[in-house]
């Protein structure tokens, strides 16, 4: 007759020895850290593209794509942009009749004429000594605002102060 082993403390078993971790569990988790670093490797990318003021002396050396790059003036100079991910807000230094004609060109439907300097309207008197936009741009009583909406639907607003020369931007494209 065969004996069993029975333990010393009754209701107690015997453990059987630890298992080495299985070869699927490290991959997994090496697959886990890989899709990890790429994510924030992504994350940073944004980070460094969007939501960051960058500085240029004309609208030729600003690197976006041209779906952005031109909505701005090809006259405009002294530029600060921020980009985000479906806009961009700009300030830069124009004249009016530089700012028109380059309004006239860009917003003008096929075959029809316009008239950016009839449609400019004078700034609400509510938002006057106000900042506005991302940028703190802030409205003088000299300003006058353009807003369009572009082929994409995007809107497109410009706030120009006529003395200064100085125009905000704040554009929404998909």
């Amino acid at each position: 007759m065969k004996q069993a082993n029975a333990s010393p403390i009754t209701g107690q078993e015997e453990l059987a020895p630890p298992q080495s971790k299985s070869p699927r569990r490290r991959i997994v988790l090496k697959v886990c850290v890989v899709i990890l670093a790429l994510a924030l490797v992504f994350a940073g990318t944004l980070f460094r593209i969007y939501r960051v003021d960058t500085h240029h002396a004309s609208r030729g050396s600003i690197w976006w794509p041209e779906r952005g790059r031109n909505l701005i003036p090809p006259t405009a100079a002294d530029i600060t942009l921020r980009r985000d991910l479906l806009d961009h807000y700009a300030i830069y230094t124009i004249s009016e009749k530089d700012l028109n004609a380059f309004l006239d060109r860009r917003f003008a439907r096929p075959g029809k004429v316009l008239d950016s300097f009839s449609e400019r309207s004078p700034a609400h008197a509510d938002t006057v000594g106000k900042p506005i936009g991302p940028l703190g741009w802030v409205v003088t009583e000299n300003t006058v605002s353009y807003h369009y909406a572009a082929r994409n639907g995007g809107g497109q607003h410009y706030y120009h102060d006529t003395e200064s020369g100085q125009t905000y931007q704040d554009s929404a494209y998909w």
